[in-house]
């Protein structure tokens, strides 16, 4: 008998990541930068926590810093596509897609 863990097929074209790094992103045409925690990463997307209100269809830039020599940060083009509020934290738990990795 197979356990459950052997029976589950990962159905994304990429893997998921848990990382828990601190971010920084500003919207699009805006200014000001805003700082959220990077729960999780995968070449597709991300899934960001912060205390700064999105909606679905925003698009920001992202940086998420170098931890080392060894390694380049990461700043993308993201867009929101879905919003959910933590109200006990005044927080708000933000899904991403990656439109466009910069150098």
């Amino acid at each position: 008998m197979q356990t459950t863990a052997r029976q589950y097929e990962e159905k994304r074209n990429f893997i998921r990541m848990n990382v828990d790094t601190g971010i920084t992103f500003t919207k699009m045409g805006g200014q000001e930068r805003h700082e959220a925690r990077c729960r999780n990463l995968s070449g597709a997307g991300m899934l960001l926590e912060t205390k700064k209100k999105l909606s679905a269809g925003e698009r920001l830039r992202v940086n998420i810093p170098s931890d080392g020599p060894n390694f380049s940060p990461l700043n993308a083009t993201v867009e929101v596509i879905r919003v959910d509020a933590i109200p006990d934290l005044h927080k708000f738990i933000v899904g991403v897609v990656i439109r466009q990795i910069e150098n």
